[in-house]
């Protein structure tokens, strides 16, 4: 139906308020601004908007990085390549149930995920470091603990986010990185670090300290 139908309708009807959504369907349940949709019926019904609160919690987060990647894609081709990506898709949702993750979003030859205890995220870095190495694939991981926000997609912002995206990047081949927060909350536990020094991350002021997993 032509919007132009809509508001010859709104015109017509006593005290009605048109109000226009992005999309080009009326499938509105289906579309990205589903929720403006929802939100301006419920108003209609309720008499007021509903309130979009996002919630922060404290939690670990990993990055993962398949080491490579691009030159790999070169020598095996790509559909060779995309293979060795479902592959490693499958295995990351395999594992993440088991160590009470959560992925929140591929990074196109990684992961992004969240734990709520940092020793569930070491454990699903080392059995994803392991299986991957069975296939050939060498991956480094970046770990960190801080409060982050989750959105109300399921994606997940704030500086602890970053950071451990940094750390990531400065992890060697195949290393499991981690933030001194990390290492500070499983001292006494069964994981064990070697000291790597302090880093100067990119996006923050001062140095961190960071250690390597070691098995």
């Amino acid at each position: 139906m032509p919007v132009a139908a809509g508001r010859y309708i709104a015109e017509r009807i006593s005290d009605a308020r048109f109000v226009e959504i992005p999309g080009d369907d009326h499938f509105a349940e289906c579309t990205p601004h589903w929720q403006e949709f929802t939100d301006t019926w419920l108003e209609f019904v309720t008499g007021a908007r509903p309130l979009h609160q996002s919630e922060r919690r404290v939690m670990t987060v990993i990055f993962t990085d398949i080491v490579g990647s691009t030159s790999r894609t070169a020598a095996v081709g790509d559909g060779q390549w995309r293979r060795l990506l479902d592959s490693h898709d499958r295995i990351a949702w395999e594992l993440i149930d088991r160590h009470r993750g959560t992925i929140v979003k591929s990074t196109g030859d990684g992961v992004l995920a969240r734990f709520d205890a940092p020793s569930h995220a070491l454990e699903f870095s080392l059995e994803f470091r392991r299986a991957l190495a069975e296939l050939g694939i060498q991956i480094r991981c970046g770990l960190h603990t801080g409060e982050v926000e989750i959105r109300e997609n399921g994606d997940i912002v704030g500086t602890a986010v970053n950071l451990a995206a940094r750390v990531e990047q400065a992890a060697d081949d195949g290393t499991i990185l981690v933030s001194s927060t990390v290492r500070d909350l499983l001292l006494g536990g069964q994981p064990h670090f070697s000291d790597r020094g302090e880093y100067s991350l990119q996006g923050f002021d001062q140095p961190w300290h960071l250690f390597a997993l070691t098995e």
